[in-house]
């Protein structure tokens, strides 16, 4: 693996003077997590902290084949239904559900982390005022 391939990796460690720098320096190979080496840990130079390449992802921890994950998140992302998507990946739908929690909730700590200090000026409620504005009337 190049140095690349590590440009969207950064120190998980808080204390490490290259705490979220991302393709730094600091991160060289340590070694394989699996035992198809298709997950990389790594090392830092800056702190001497050993992880994975997938830590602080929602990947993390997950021994089913990125390809597969990934076509998951495709077809819930596409819309598809949790039981059509079980059904085309070849995977059961409590995995399906339980991949669904998952990837809700790192989307869920990415977004409260990354969207502050928003102060709209206008708000537009059309959608939701006409979906309660219909249910108010009688025919």
């Amino acid at each position: 693996m190049s140095a690349e391939d590590f440009a969207q990796v950064a120190c998980p460690n808080s204390d490490c003077p290259a705490y979220g720098q991302r393709g730094g320096a600091n991160l060289h190979p340590h070694g394989w997590s699996d035992r198809g080496k298709s997950i990389r840990c790594l090392r830092c130079s800056s702190c001497g902290r050993n992880f994975s390449q997938r830590t602080n992802t929602p990947l993390f921890g997950l021994r089913t084949a990125e390809d597969k994950l990934v076509a998951i998140a495709k077809h819930l992302a596409e819309g598809q239904g949790c039981r059509a998507t079980a059904r085309l990946c070849g995977v059961s739908l409590n995995t399906v559900l339980r991949l669904v929690a998952r990837f809700g909730k790192h989307a869920e700590r990415f977004h409260d982390s990354s969207v502050r200090g928003i102060q709209p000026k206008q708000i537009q409620p059309d959608e939701a005022w006409s979906f309660v504005g219909k249910k108010g009337q009688t025919l």
